[in-house]
């Protein structure tokens, strides 16, 4: 008699997707989700539904990651998914890829139903970053590498790297290859990973964790790496298509990082 009764939502029908593409979606987005509660709005993941499209967006004011998927929605509307909402939806989708998944939305609510599970969740209120306008227009640089090889250069090279011992990892693009290298209290750290192009003498220093994570969630062999300068974003984006665009802000570089 205490079980509190089940809200009447009220969300009305919105798209139906399949389970495997949803899952791809949150996959490829949910790492980039903010931590800070200081900013609720990025504490979930942008839903922007269109009659044609899903966008799924998720940042957190140092990386942004974004997908799009072609869809067939019946309505257009713009929701904040809470994140712990999107990881429940993601452990619970059935093992078949082509089940459907449908999805009702209004302003304050959002309900999942798929493989027998109904999911109702509340919205997060407020306003979410014009995430267009943070992605540059134009590149001074574009080259393509492979994602593995630079996750395994990355890793190597953060083995000096702790939560005592932060420091960016360094990357010195040089030719045909990138040269990353760290320098914290413990020692010095240096490797090499080839590219698919070639960049003159540009150097540029990022969060080790940040990219790794972009990388990982790309789930592609190689990944196009889109640069204008040494204190722009670095966009990472697959060598053919469109799956995903992912954004990570470089940090800024002392003489003796």
């Amino acid at each position: 008699n205490d079980f509190p009764e089940l809200p009447n939502t009220g969300a009305e029908e919105t798209l139906t997707i399949k389970t495997g593409v949803l899952k791809d979606m949150i996959d490829r987005t949910l790492y980039a989700v903010s931590q800070d509660e200081k900013k609720p709005a990025h504490t979930g993941e942008l839903f922007e539904i269109l009659p044609d499209k899903l966008t799924v967006v998720a940042l957190d004011g140092y990386r942004l990651a974004i997908v799009e998927r072609p869809v067939t929605a019946v309505k257009d509307i713009r929701i904040i998914v809470p994140s712990k909402t999107m990881t429940e939806v993601a452990h619970l989708l059935p093992n078949d890829d082509e089940e459907p998944v449908h999805i009702s939305a209004n302003r304050r609510y959002v309900v999942f139903m798929a493989g027998g599970y109904t999911i109702m969740s509340r919205l997060i209120e407020g306003e979410f970053l014009n995430y267009r306008a943070a992605i540059p227009n134009d590149f001074e640089h574009v080259v393509d590498i492979d994602s593995h090889e630079l996750i395994s250069s990355i890793e190597r090279v953060s083995l000096i790297v702790s939560e005592k011992l932060k420091n960016p990892v360094r990357f010195h693009f040089d030719g045909n290859y990138v040269q990353l290298s760290c320098v914290t209290a413990i020692g010095k750290s240096y490797d090499e990973c080839p590219i698919d192009g070639c960049i003159e003498d540009l150097e540029i220093g990022f969060n080790n964790r940040y990219m790794l994570d972009a990388l990982r969630a790309s789930g592609t062999e190689k990944v196009r790496l889109q640069l204008k300068g040494s204190l722009n974003p670095i966009v990472i984006s697959p060598t053919e298509g469109d799956k995903f665009t992912y954004l990570v802000l470089p940090v800024r570089l002392r003489a003796n990082d």
